[in-house]
Formats: C-alpha cells, sequence, structure tokens
C-alpha cells in the first residue's frame, strides 16, 4: 500500500472511531425508544424527622444528595447533572428508578418504580422505611 493511500485509510479510521466512540443521547436516539427525564421529588412523609437525606439511583446513575424537610419539593435539577436524572429505555424495556435515604452506616432505600417505555408525564409515590415521597418524571419517545 502507498504511503498517500495509508495515510487516507488511517485518517477514516480515526475518523470513524471518533464518530463511534461512547454512546450519546443522539445515538441511541437513532435505535428508536424513550427518553425518562425526573423531574421532581417532593417529602410527603420523611424517614427521620427533622430532615431526610435523600438521593435517586435513574438507572445506572446515582445522583448527589439533597437534605429534605417534611412538604418540600426539589427540581430533580438540584440532585445533580442532565445525565443523572435522565436515562434511556429500550423499545420495550423498563428502567428502575429508586429512592434512597443516605444513612451514615448503612443507606435505607426508601422505595423504587419501573418505569416503561411509553409516553408520559406523571408522577409516582414511593414509599417504605416509614418514609412516603412523590417523584415527577416525563417519557419521551424518540424517533
Amino acid at each position: 500500500m502507498n504511503l498517500k493511500r495509508a495515510a487516507a485509510v488511517l485518517s477514516l479510521a480515526g475518523g470513524i472511531a471518533a464518530v463511534t466512540a461512547g454512546t450519546s443521547h443522539a445515538q441511541v436516539a437513532m435505535a428508536g425508544g424513550c427518553e425518562l427525564r425526573v423531574t421532581e421529588v417532593r417529602a410527603l412523609d420523611l424517614q427521620e424527622t427533622p430532615t431526610d437525606e435523600i438521593y435517586l439511583v435513574v438507572g445506572d446513575e446515582r445522583t448527589g444528595v439533597r437534605t429534605f424537610t417534611e412538604g418540600q419539593t426539589r427540581e430533580a435539577t438540584e440532585f445533580g447533572t442532565s445525565d443523572q436524572i435522565t436515562e434511556f429505555i429500550g423499545p420495550g424495556g423498563t428502567v428502575l428508578v429508586s429512592v434512597v435515604e443516605d444513612d451514615p452506616t448503612a443507606d435505607t432505600r426508601i422505595g423504587a418504580f419501573s418505569v416503561p417505555c411509553r409516553a408520559a408525564a406523571t408522577q409516582r409515590d414511593v414509599a417504605g422505611a416509614g418514609a412516603f415521597y412523590r417523584v415527577s418524571y416525563v417519557v419521551t419517545q424518540l424517533p
């Protein structure tokens, strides 16, 4: 192979590698499915008064911890980046969303629910371990 041709092949291979490296939402969207985005969390009953320290697990992403008082509502963006509160759901699949109390010795899972790949703007109540939270979310159908 001549040097010009070798350089062209390597350049093309590098471009393909750069384009396909990682999995972005745009690349996944081309495959269909849905995008789940948590929008807010409301504390209806605390596990430990006067405050709970709560984090979410959305699919395989763990958010930061936020302190709640009873009746308090927090925007999901307060928990972390959009990558932490947004998750791709494959066609026909589901994503698990968990609400967890951050404790010094062992964290306590208050509850969890599965979100299917179906367009929706709704909320789910999560209760357990003496606490009650409401999680609002949006599921967008991808082309």
